[in-house]
């Protein structure tokens, strides 16, 4: 298969995936080096920097996302308006397991400083943007929570790395 070849299949894959494709997929896939996959994945995100969609690492892949500077346009058109929208509790408690993951629904309330965290835990689990990584080994053996490869995808981070730093936010420990 030809350079070129190799890159318009790539890029079709990458335009008709719904979530992110890894470089090693796209290896298994069409067994082809990877450095091969890399040359052309930095070629297509070159090409697509300044169009109405860009290639994007995210969640560990690659996908195509709107640009943002056109975001609210394909918004309008589609009557969406914003991707997602969560209450204060519910980003907070999204918050406190991205960092401090794995975590209790305990740990979680405490930091919060509420009674029960319960409903939001399964809000969260239905969305699929945490799930029960576990047991923690004390009395009672409370699950542990942890995000997942929807939450990066939702919030646009490739890896939990990319999260600003607390410091950076103003918290403090």
């Amino acid at each position: 298969m030809n350079k070129n070849g190799l890159k318009k299949i790539i890029e079709a894959i990458l335009f008709s995936a719904d979530s992110p494709v890894t470089i090693k997929e796209i290896v298994s896939f069409l067994n082809v080096e990877k450095d091969s996959v890399e040359q052309v994945l930095t070629q297509l995100k070159e090409e697509y920097s300044n169009r109405g969609v860009h290639l994007v690492a995210i969640a560990g892949g690659y996908q195509f996302l709107t640009s943002p500077d056109v975001y609210n346009y394909v918004a309008s058109f589609h009557k969406r308006g914003t991707r997602n929208s969560f209450s204060k509790a519910a980003l907070e408690t999204l918050a406190i397991i991205a960092y401090r993951q794995p975590v209790t629904a305990q740990e979680i309330a405490a930091l919060r400083g509420v009674q029960s965290v319960s409903q939001i835990l399964r809000n969260l689990l239905e969305k699929n943007l945490i799930k029960i990584a576990g047991r923690k080994d004390v009395v009672g053996r409370p699950a542990l929570y942890k995000t997942t490869k929807t939450f990066l995808e939702t919030f646009g981070l490739n890896s939990l790395e990319d999260l600003p730093s607390l410091e950076e936010l103003g918290v403090e420990e």
